[in-house]
């Protein structure tokens, strides 16, 4: 019996540590941006769009979002309005997870 509640003891203790780590800040958010510049790195390692919401938000307060796939950054256009969803880490610079055109009703989906 003591053999069991000590079992079940170290088992309570090991679940309740596990649960009480750092709350994760992971933010994800998606809307409207409209992009006002592009830009990368002197060693192409990263590249970036400057953006902004235009329902929520104006243009002197753009956000920096990092867009990994060399692919999609050589395909957005500055002027431009797109739906976009992104991501961050606590207080790390915002990530492109998907992009696309505004009421494109000629793109494949």
């Amino acid at each position: 019996m003591k053999k069991l509640t000590l079992l079940f003891m170290i088992m309570t203790f090991l679940i309740a540590g596990c649960s009480f780590g750092t709350p994760s800040l992971k933010q994800s958010t998606g809307s409207q941006i409209h992009v006002i510049e592009k830009g990368y790195s002197d060693d192409y390692k990263e590249s970036w769009i400057m953006a902004y919401d235009p329902k929520n938000s104006t243009k002197d307060k753009a956000i920096k979002i990092i867009v990994e796939e060399p692919m999609v950054w050589n395909l957005i256009e500055v002027d431009k309005t797109y739906v976009a969803s992104y991501s961050k880490d606590g207080d790390t610079t915002w990530i492109l997870e998907q992009i696309e055109h505004v009421r494109d009703e000629k793109s494949l989906r």
